[in-house]
């Protein structure tokens, strides 16, 4: 069956790919890993991947980390559902996006200071609300780890999730739909679908009930939407799935080393919320049409429509 582009059954057939691949890996795994007393997150996971050579991990717990990592629901979903809609040219024009290292010199600029300015104002803006406790880090990984697992969360969440997010929904959306409402439905689609790690892992390990892990979802997804609002203009003005890709680990790895390391609650929320404050401000000077200076052609792919939206 051919999907036809942009129509009607391409974002429902993505959604249940994207979510079905993986939950049906994470649900299982949690499942298995948790009772075992294995608590599956990026950090944990990256760790028990270099045990597996030495056989100190037994092979369920292997096989449960291994396609926890390498599952790439989003990813997959992309591909096959831009397969179906436009066949090989429309996964040529998906990898052309995919390969697109060159950009101007202020896009990578702000790809290498963005994550770096969110997570050290959210710690610090979380230890003065916080009352100013001391600090006291404890890195989820080390040190010295830090450069594999910066290639290791590219990969495994920015390549994993990205020919998915930005490579397939966010154009899919644009064709039809402002900049802004389609970072709404994106937004929401992405926060939702870390239902099972916010909600039913953190209910498996007693870290939160029923009614926090509720709020938690809530919270996430507001955030999520701030963020792809920023992620949107960043696309919209480069063109570069490349440099999403790599903006989404290397933004993870700065969350892991200056946020959660810090054990900072407070950090953790305020990190969330401030992408909005950019959000704002970026929606107030480019307007909510493409979140650009210019107008592109409305039928170019992967391009935001010139047209305001009548649906």
């Amino acid at each position: 069956m051919k999907v036809a582009d942009g129509g009607r059954w391409a974002w429902p057939l993505f959604l249940v790919l994207a979510y079905g691949i993986t939950w049906a890996v994470q649900i299982p795994a949690y499942l298995y890993l948790v009772p075992r007393n294995v608590v599956p997150t990026n950090e944990s996971n990256f760790l028990m991947l270099g045990q597996l050579g030495g056989g100190g991990v037994d092979a369920g717990a292997a096989v449960a980390v291994l396609l926890l990592c390498f599952s790439f629901g989003p990813s997959i979903a992309g591909i096959i559902v831009i397969a179906l809609a436009r066949g090989r040219p429309g996964l040529r024009e998906l990898f052309s996006r995919l390969a697109k290292a060159r950009i101007p010199g202020k896009w990578i600029a702000f790809v290498v200071v963005f994550p770096a300015a969110l997570s050290v104002t959210a710690v610090s803006l979380g230890w003065v609300l916080g009352g100013m406790p001391a600090i006291n880090y404890r890195f989820l990984v080390p040190l010295a780890l830090a450069v594999p697992f910066l290639l290791f969360l590219i990969v495994c969440t920015g390549l994993a999730e990205e020919l998915g997010w930005r490579g397939f929904a966010l154009p899919h959306l644009q064709r039809t739909r402002t900049a802004e409402r389609a970072s709404w439905i994106l937004g929401l689609a992405w926060g939702l679908w870390h239902v099972p790690s916010v909600v039913l892992l953190p209910l498996m390990t007693g870290a939160a009930n029923i009614f926090q892990a509720a709020f938690s979802v809530v919270g996430l997804t507001i955030g999520v939407v701030g963020y792809t609002i920023v992620l949107t203009w960043l696309y919209n003005n480069t063109g570069s799935l490349l440099w999403i890709v790599v903006l989404h680990g290397y933004a993870n790895a700065w969350q892991s080393y200056v946020v959660l390391s810090s054990g900072n609650f407070t950090a953790q929320v305020v990190y969330g919320v401030l992408p909005w404050v950019l959000a704002a401000w970026l929606l107030k000077k480019y307007g909510t049409e493409s979140l650009t200076n210019r107008k592109p052609r409305p039928d170019a792919p992967g391009r935001p429509r010139s047209v305001p939206n009548t649906g």
